[in-house]
């Protein structure tokens, strides 16, 4: 009788990777992403937690920072447009990376 292999006994070499890229790129998707709700509720900046959120976010911004002016909904909300282009710009920029990826080493189990 045959033996029945199924899926998940197989290695994929760029699975390890792919996930690898997809975790880098998630962390720095969620500090942008705190980064827009705090400044949509007007967090204080003074505040610690704000601040050390907004400084490490503002890392990830840098290569976007003066591409668009922010949006001001209230005097203290703002929709950081510069933070959703950046979002937008690191989620490609992942895609990007698993293609070219499964493209060298062939096939990559898509997480």
């Amino acid at each position: 009788m045959a033996d029945i292999v199924t899926r998940d006994q197989y290695y994929y070499r760029g699975s390890f990777i792919a996930g690898i890229i997809n975790t880098v790129v998630g962390i720095i998707e969620l500090f942008l992403l705190i980064r827009i709700v705090l400044e949509l509720l007007g967090a204080n900046a003074a505040s610690p937690i704000v601040a050390w959120t907004y400084a490490v976010s503002s890392t990830f911004m840098g290569p976007f920072v003066g591409a668009f002016p922010g949006l001001y909904l209230t005097q203290n909300s703002i929709l950081d447009v510069v933070a959703v282009v950046a979002m937008i710009g690191y989620a490609l920029l992942g895609w990007l990376l698993i293609e070219l990826l499964g493209f060298i080493v062939g096939t990559v189990e898509r997480i």
